[in-house]
C-alpha cells in the first residue's frame, strides 16, 4: 500500500500523490523517529526508601498495576539486596506526581484503618446502648 511521507495517510494501490499535501506517495513509511533534539531519556527520581525488599516490591507492584514503572535499587546496585540494606524505589520524573499520590493514598488507608481501630478500642468514643 502506498503512503504519504508527510501526513502518513495510507492510500489504495494506483494512487501516486497525496490528495491533501500533493506529495509523491512511497511504498512504506520509515519507523517514527523522535525529532532532533528531543530528549528520550528517562530521568529516575526517588519515590521512597524501604527497610526491606518485600515492602518495596509491594509498592512497586501497586505502581505497575496503575501503569507506572518502578525500579528498585539498593546500595549494592540492582538485584537482591542483603539484609540490612535499604531499598530505594525510583520512578520516571514524568510519573512522579501520580506515583506520590498513589503511595500516599496507600499509606493513608493504613493510617485511617488504625485510627478507626483505636477509636473502637477507646471507651470514651463508644456509645452506650440502653
Amino acid at each position: 500500500m502506498p503512503y504519504c511521507p508527510n501526513c502518513r495517510t495510507e492510500y489504495r494501490l494506483g494512487f501516486t500523490r497525496c490528495s491533501d499535501c500533493d506529495a509523491a506517495l512511497v511504498e512504506s513509511l520509515p519507523d517514527a523517529e523522535p525529532e532532533a533534539g528531543t530528549n528520550t531519556a528517562i530521568e529516575l527520581v526517588e519515590l521512597a526508601t524501604f527497610p526491606d525488599e518485600p515492602e518495596a516490591e509491594m509498592i512497586r507492584e501497586l505502581l505497575e498495576d496503575n501503569g507506572i514503572t518502578g525500579v528498585l535499587r539498593n546500595d549494592m546496585g540492582a538485584g537482591i539486596a542483603p539484609a540490612g540494606l535499604d531499598i530505594t524505589l525510583l520512578v520516571d520524573r514524568q510519573d512522579e506526581e501520580r506515583a506520590r499520590a498513589l503511595y500516599q493514598e496507600y499509606f493513608a488507608g493504613d493510617e485511617a484503618a488504625e485510627a478507626a481501630e483505636q477509636a473502637d478500642d477507646d471507651p470514651r468514643t463508644k456509645e452506650e446502648t440502653p
